[in-house]
């Protein structure tokens, strides 16, 4: 996010962003109750009033402290993962039913030791080494740069949507350029 609010501040010196980070569904209300302009969310969903807009996909992958047994892999099948200590996102989350159906389809158990609503706090549980989880990859570059964590390829691959919302109306200049912004190839 500082990377898309630098480039915002190169074309729009003028303007301000403001980030408050939300459940998905707290987000649709934001953006509905005009309390925010513009909502980034996974695995968007039509709703009346809004318009979604595809952004981009993230590779999901298997997060695991260094001195976990997988963490030696340089890929995992989903099979492998049969059985592990697993945290988990909360259930009521897409993410969290997204996982499910990938391990269920593959017929794969796992033991789900601990739930989040957020991938901090999950990142901060994998780092006692005892667990995994699958995670999307962007959100795990500074921790496998730092050689605190590692982002194990999936076979089968897994990607998680993500989506731009806002208000079904004209949208203020500021508003357009920091969404030209997010729309840019690099963002």
């Amino acid at each position: 996010m500082a990377r898309l609010e630098r480039s915002f501040a190169d074309r729009f010196p003028e303007g301000k962003v403001e980030v408050d980070y939300l459940r998905p569904e707290k987000v649709y209300e934001a953006v509905l109750e005009d309390r925010a302009d513009l909502g980034l969310v996974s695995y968007p969903e039509l709703a009346r009033d809004l318009v979604v807009l595809n952004w981009r996909e993230e590779l999901m992958v298997v997060a695991a402290a260094p001195a976990h047994p997988l963490s030696r892999m340089p890929r995992v099948r989903a099979a492998d993962l049969d059985g592990v200590d697993f945290i988990a996102f909360d259930e009521d989350l897409p993410i969290s039913r997204h996982i499910e159906h990938f391990l269920h389809d593959a017929g794969v158990h796992v033991n789900k030791r601990l739930h989040f609503d957020n991938i901090q706090s999950m990142k901060e549980a994998l780092l006692l080494g005892q667990a995994v989880s699958i995670l999307p990859a962007p959100m795990l570059r500074a921790e496998v740069a730092d050689g605190r964590m590692r982002a194990i390829e999936m076979i089968p691959t897994m990607r998680r949507p993500l989506g731009i919302l806002h208000r079904r109306r004209p949208l203020p200049r500021s508003v357009q350029a920091f969404l030209d912004v997010l729309r840019l190839p690099s963002a």
